[in-house]
């Protein structure tokens, strides 16, 4: 139970389970009358209620199937908290400040809507059972840590609008020609986080981070010319250029001392006058690094300098670990943000990616224009779930990514250690966001690759360097989102089977 004090008033959130039904309760309190329960609201999934003075009288009145009870009762809270404590029997001595109220129901609501989670209770046998491609693929025996998907449970806020979504068939048509509200809260959402002031007008909702990818390449660059990004990279990139038939521009990362870094005289010397585009993937995928300030900034200057288009893949932006800060290179200056196409989704951090919703916010009127010049029907529908959970995702979940990015930094610091001690030939920079480590097995000289000889050898699916291009022959990529017995596991067949080649 958790306990926020508020002036007289005492506010006790729990998590309850009455039998087949269940859900977050608010509990209002007076301490100064023998902590005296007087409101008390269920805010059930399926029966929900409220109770007046419960010590008492116990007066219940049962709140409409269609409510959504947590914004209820918190809406009622603010607009008539001394009106229903009366009903109670109890005068406030004072009425709180209305900041401080709502500051006070702000962190009730957080708690409602994410109870406590164990991101280390997870069962084999029921991931085994989804048909989501990361366990479904390989045989039973095999352990799946490759696809970018996580296997921690999805945030209760989403959970529940899925839920409360088929429950009331709300599964018509999302508003067209564009949902209003998302943009309008993502915009708020990157003002707060980044310092990001973007004008809503300029966020377009696409299906994903993927498909903009695709829309820009085709609407800011004509065939055979050049798109400039960083290897190794996320196979994505490499296969948007190849389908729209423009041309790939590699730009090594160069390992140095304390992780893998841009090779700035390569970079340059790479562009040629056929270059339009800078395709960056920030945080990178899969080296797991959060380029600074000062990079971010010669990368800016050289796409100036160039006249190139920056799009911006930062969709494991919240994914930073503790030390790092992630900078949308978008918010460097004016000039930067008017030739910068950045996209974004809930999915990577939130687990939920099968729901296919993410934003592109377009730096300038121009690019917006150019950009939604194909259109939107070519690109498919929005799916209702996926706005309802994205919305859910960055309204309410932030508890749960929080914890979430506590539990992925104890597993990144455990693998870092365990392949010291089991694997020391396995060189690995613990990424500084992400869930994705990078592992650089060719010291070990494994044959016919790591990927197949992990597979082969310790019945562990890792993806496989050599999609990322020719700089990721001789690695693996590690994917840790999951318990730290399954990682355990995982860490420890590889180990074995590496022991049991020596």
């Amino acid at each position: 139970m958790s306990v926020f004090e508020l002036g007289s008033l005492r506010f006790a959130v729990e998590h309850r389970s009455v039998g087949d039904d269940g859900g977050p309760t608010v509990r209002v309190r007076a301490p100064a009358k023998g902590d005296r329960e007087l409101l008390r609201f269920d805010c059930f999934e399926r029966g929900a209620h409220f109770h007046v003075d419960p010590s008492g009288a116990d007066a219940i009145t049962p709140l409409a199937a269609h409510v959504d009870a947590i914004a209820w009762c918190l809406s009622e809270l603010r607009r008539d908290l001394a009106g229903y404590l009366e009903r109670a029997g109890y005068a406030l001595p004072e009425s709180p400040a209305r900041d401080a109220l709502d500051a006070t129901l702000a962190r009730v609501e957080a708690e409602m809507r994410n109870p406590p989670i164990d991101f280390d209770d997870l069962d084999v046998a029921a991931l085994r059972e989804s048909p989501g491609e990361k366990w479904a693929l390989y045989p039973a025996d095999v352990l799946p840590a490759w696809v970018a998907d996580m296997d921690l449970p999805v945030a209760a806020p989403i959970r529940r609008v899925l839920r409360r979504s088929v429950d009331r068939s709300y599964l018509g048509y999302p508003v067209n020609p564009r949902p209003q509200d998302l943009p309008t809260l993502f915009a708020a959402r990157a003002r707060e986080r980044y310092g990001w002031k973007l004008r809503p007008g300029r966020v377009e909702v696409i299906t994903d981070v993927v498909q903009g990818i695709y829309v820009a390449l085709q609407q800011f660059a004509q065939r055979g010319e050049g798109v400039v990004f960083q290897t190794p990279i996320y196979p994505p990139f490499f296969d948007a250029v190849r389908e729209t038939q423009r041309r790939a521009v590699e730009s090594p990362l160069v390992a140095g001392a304390a992780g893998y870094e841009i090779d700035f005289d390569e970079l340059r010397a790479s562009l040629d006058p056929g270059t339009r585009i800078l395709l960056l993937s920030h945080p990178h995928n899969p080296t797991g690094r959060v380029f600074t300030r000062s990079e971010l900034e010669a990368l800016a200057e050289l796409a100036v300098e160039r006249d190139l288009l920056i799009v911006s893949d930062e969709i494991h932006a919240d994914l930073v670990f503790s030390g790092h800060t992630h900078i949308p290179i978008a918010t460097l200056g004016p000039e930067v943000e008017q030739r910068t196409l950045t996209l974004m989704s809930a999915s990577k951090a939130f687990n939920s990616a099968g729901l296919r919703c993410a934003v592109a916010a377009c730096g300038s009127d121009a690019l917006a224009r150019r950009f939604n010049e194909l259109p939107r029907h070519t690109r498919g529908g929005i799916n209702a779930l996926g706005l309802a959970a994205t919305d859910a995702a960055w309204r309410h979940a932030q508890p749960w990514l929080d914890r979430a990015l506590r539990h992925l930094e104890a597993n990144r610091d455990f693998a870092a250690a365990f392949l010291a001690e089991r694997l020391p030939q396995v060189r690995c920079f613990p990424p500084e966001a992400t869930y994705l480590a990078w592992l650089d097995c060719r010291a070990l000289g494994l044959s016919p690759s790591p990927y197949e000889f992990f597979l082969e050898h310790a019945r562990v699916a890792l993806s496989d360097g050599r999609r990322f291009g020719k700089t990721g022959e001789g690695f693996v990529r590690l994917n840790f989102a999951t318990s730290r017995a399954i990682l355990t596991d995982a860490l420890e067949r590889m180990a074995r089977a590496v022991d049991a080649r020596a």
